[in-house]
């Protein structure tokens, strides 16, 4: 065999390497992903913190510097905002519909227990009901006490559609990762 012969079959293999590797990582995003998507939307899991593990295991398939270090450090920081929305939007329905301190926080608890209390959707639940019992604890009147518990479950579903949100800019920021030459 000749010298360009080897060199060309010694090519062809790095090649098919580097395809098979790509694709794994794709696969092993993908998957993370869907299940991330799952986890907004069913909140049994913790939605966009496991697409961002799913890219960080992707970039150490493929490689960090073919990945890119600036759409991990992206990625990683709409996972942080997605969990600070998730909060901020219990607090901030709550806050505009008229609760106090204690209805307020009362959404964000009851949003946190319900979760578990009452999974999948117990997140709203909660909510709602964490804010209630804290504006009646308080003394607050049953008919505000039920309005703070609207706004919390408001919020609350608002933090899920900024997370579907996040998840898409995810999207749009990785996948073109796995087709760049």
């Amino acid at each position: 065999m000749s010298y360009g012969a080897r060199t060309s079959c010694r090519a062809l293999t790095r090649g098919a390497y580097s395809s098979a590797v790509t694709v794994l990582a794709f696969i092993v995003f993908l998957l993370s992903f869907a299940v991330a998507t799952l986890g907004v939307i069913l909140p049994v899991l913790p939605g966009v913190p496991i697409a961002a593990a799913g890219a960080l295991a992707a970039a150490a398939i493929m490689g960090f510097d073919r990945f890119g270090v600036a759409t991990l450090v992206h990625v990683g920081l709409l996972a942080v905002l997605s969990q600070l929305v998730d909060v901020a939007g219990t607090y901030l329905g709550s806050k505009v519909y008229g609760a106090g301190r204690a209805g307020t926080w009362g959404g964000v608890i009851g949003s946190f227990v319900g979760l578990f209390v009452f999974p999948p959707w117990g997140f709203l639940l909660g909510a709602v009901i964490g804010a209630v019992v804290a504006e009646l604890l308080i003394g607050r009147e049953f008919g505000q006490a039920v309005r703070s518990g609207i706004g919390a479950f408001v919020g609350t579903l608002g933090g899920s559609v900024a997370k579907l949100v996040i998840m898409v800019v995810i999207g749009v920021i990785v996948f073109p990762r796995f087709f760049a030459g």
